[in-house]
Order: C-alpha cells, then sequence, then structure tokens
C-alpha cells in the first residue's frame, strides 16, 4: 500500500474560503470500494492474503508458523457457499475453480464452467457424485461457510484493511455449528467473545478446531457491534466475485478427497462410431409404410389422353359426362348420324366420278382403322364423347 504525505508548505491549512465549502474529499473516495484481506491456508501454515501480497503468520518467537489463529468473529453469512474443481483441487494449483457460488443458490457471474443454472438442481451438488479415497460417498461441489473476523488483539486491523474474509471447509461446518450450540447453551452471542481457530492434530486434511478463549471487554465489544453494520462486513459476506484468486481454503475437503473421480450421475460419453451405429439402426427399424408409396402419386400427374392438339379444356370433365342428361346423347347420336350419312354420300360420289366405289370405300375404312379417326374433327369429337 502506497504511503502518502504532504509537504511541509502545507502545515498552515487551506485557504478560509475553501474549509467553509466543506469536506469534499469524500467526492474522490465516492464509489471506490477497498479490498479485504483474507484469512488462508496450505496444508496447516495460516496466512492472510492482502492486496496481492501473501503474509504468512509466524509465531510470536519466532519459532515457526502458528498453529492458531485468535479473532473475533463479526458475522457470518446466512448461505453456505460452493466452490467446484472438474478435476479436483491439487495442493499449490493458483488456477481458479471451474464453478463456484457465494450465495449457495445460483452460479457466479465470473464462473468460466458453470455445471448448472441452480445449485441445487446441480449434479455436481449431488451426494455420490465424488467417491473419497478411502470410499466414503460426497459432494463434488465442496461447501463452505464465510466468516468476518478480525484479529483479537487488534480489532482495527489497519495493517490488513480491517475486517477480513475467512472461509470454514466443508469438513468444519458441523463443529461450527457444535461451537454455536454450545455458546447459545452459556447465553455467549459469538461476537461477544474471542475464538481461537486451531486444526485437529488428529486429522491429515486442515479440519478447524473452535474454542473460546475470553468475553470481550466492553470496549471491545461496542467495536465490534458497530464493524457489524459495517458495509465492507457486508462485502465480505456477499459479494459475487468476479475475478478468482485461487485459494486453498476453498477446496475444504478436497484434501480428504483426493483425486477427482468420475461423478456417478453423469453418463459416459460415446463414440462417434457408437452414434453412428445408433443412428442406423433407428433408421432401419422405421416401418416401411412411411416411405411413399409409388401410387401416391397424384393420378393428374400422368399425362391425359387429351394430349391430342386439341385443348383438353374443349373435353367435358370426366365427372360431368356421368351426369350429362339423355337428351344430350341423343342429340349426339342424331349428330354422328347425320355425319355419317353426309361422309358415306361424298365417299359414294368420288367413288363414282373413279369408277370403282368398293375399293374406295374400302380404303377409307382401312384409314379409319389404323388412324384410330375419320380425318373429320367434328365426326372424332362426337365419337369420342359418345364412347366415353
Amino acid at each position: 500500500m502506497s504511503e502518502f504525505s504532504l509537504p511541509a508548505t502545507f502545515k498552515a491549512g487551506p485557504a478560509a474560503v475553501v474549509t467553509q465549502q466543506g469536506n469534499a474529499n469524500d467526492e474522490l473516495a465516492a464509489g471506490i470500494q477497498s479490498s479485504f484481506g483474507i484469512v488462508s491456508y496450505r496444508g496447516k501454515v495460516w496466512s492472510i492474503k492482502y492486496q496481492g501480497q501473501e503474509n504468512p503468520l509466524m509465531r510470536e518467537d519466532g519459532d515457526g508458523a502458528r498453529a492458531s489463529i485468535e479473532c473475533v468473529i463479526i458475522r457470518s453469512a446466512t448461505a453456505i457457499s460452493k466452490i467446484f474443481y472438474a478435476d479436483g483441487y491439487q495442493p499449490g494449483d493458483t488456477s481458479p475453480p471451474d464453478c463456484w457460488s457465494t450465495n449457495g443458490v445460483v452460479p457466479d457471474a465470473a464462473a468460466s464452467s458453470k455445471q448448472s443454472n441452480t445449485c441445487a438442481g446441480c449434479p455436481q451438488n449431488a451426494w455420490g457424485s465424488k467417491i473419497s479415497e478411502a470410499g466414503k460417498a460426497m459432494k463434488a461441489c465442496a461447501d463452505s461457510k464465510r466468516l468476518a473476523i478480525v484479529p483479537l488483539d487488534d480489532i482495527d486491523n489497519e495493517l490488513f484493511g480491517g475486517p477480513m474474509l475467512l472461509r470454514v471447509p466443508a469438513a468444519s461446518l458441523r463443529d461450527l455449528k457444535s461451537f454455536a450450540d454450545l455458546l447459545s447453551a452459556n447465553g455467549y452471542p459469538y461476537y461477544a467473545i474471542g475464538t481461537r481457530i486451531s486444526f485437529d492434530v488428529n486429522e491429515a486434511f486442515p479440519k478447524f478446531v473452535f474454542s473460546a478463549i475470553r468475553p470481550l471487554t466492553e470496549s471491545e465489544a461496542a467495536a465490534i457491534i458497530e464493524l457489524r453494520e459495517d458495509p465492507r462486513v457486508q462485502r465480505i459476506l456477499e459479494l459475487e466475485i468476479e475475478h478468482v484468486v485461487h485459494e486453498p481454503e476453498a477446496a475444504g475437503v478436497q484434501f480428504e478427497q483426493g483425486a477427482a473421480q468420475a461423478p456417478a450421475a453423469a453418463p459416459a460419453k460415446k463414440t462417434p462410431q457408437e452414434l453412428m451405429a445408433e443412428a442406423q439402426a433407428k433408421a432401419a427399424a422405421k416401418p416401411a409404410a412411411a416411405k411413399p408409396a409409388p401410387a401416391a402419386k397424384p393420378a393428374a400427374a400422368k399425362p391425359a389422353p387429351a394430349a391430342k392438339s386439341k385443348p383438353a379444356a374443349a373435353k367435358p370433365a370426366p365427372a360431368a359426362k356421368a351426369e350429362e342428361p339423355e337428351y344430350e346423347v341423343e342429340a349426339l347420336r342424331r349428330r354422328l348420324a347425320e355425319l355419317e350419312a353426309a361422309k358415306a354420300s361424298t365417299t359414294a360420289a368420288a367413288a363414282a366420278e373413279a369408277g370403282d366405289p368398293g375399293d374406295g370405300a374400302e380404303d377409307e375404312g382401312e384409314q379409319v382403322d389404323e388412324a384410330g379417326g375419320t380425318g373429320n374433327d367434328e365426326f372424332d369429337e362426337l365419337l369420342d364423347n359418345l364412347v366415353s
């Protein structure tokens, strides 16, 4: 953090006319939020991260790292936060988790690989989605609880920006509840005492042990009551983190779980060959009736017999023929008889002039039979209508 100082020429103070305008420096600080410290640990060594620097907490006598911290718990988040590593947390890894949630309801906006739209419906949040090395069913997404704390012997904690964040990992949540129950039974709120948080020596992974040190003095209690309403505390407990800096304590029981295993609820991915075989099987299983039969084509697609040079519209529609009155049929027959008589007369006259009436009539009849018509358009049309 930068150190600021003013030259000696500023000792006289600002001009009187300026001081009458009130303190305008609040305008410069408006909308700018200070960062907060994070109480972290690596293995079983405590440290405080603040403004990009990690500061290990050492014993006052210099004989190694501190085994515990002494603090006052200002407030606790009501929600259980969640954090998920797709490949499990690996000690020393500084990459952010794949998915996390500050409020335990929905993933935070900055999560790079959201596993679900809601935490309640997330398969990684279900019991049995992960199996520990000891064969114990657990959740792949680790729970934690956010606490806002300050050092017991330095409640102002100006060196590290005041209130700090401490995440209680999943393996220690039951112990935290038992500690709260003990305080309630004795009539003490958790923020009215000094608390020591150490590591359980009987566990290989960092599991918290909570113990009471002493009640706060009147002045200490007054300062804590004021901090409980401090906006910095609300940010610590409720702020959705837009950029995650990896913190080992967030992994919680990951130290117990070891390398991540595939969630039991997640189905195995199929190879392209398997997917192709399934598609072919589905296609073969479809009923033959699903394929359009050739007979399904409309009859209109077939060229009508009226493909002759005459317009097809000149012929009455087939459906109309069945309903024609008898007098129209008789009229056709009479007209046909008239045409036949006229044609016979013409043929006989031509044969008489040629001197061979029989051959001419026979040839004409052969022409009618072979061509399918008589050569007289009106006669042919009447004949077609009568036959049909």
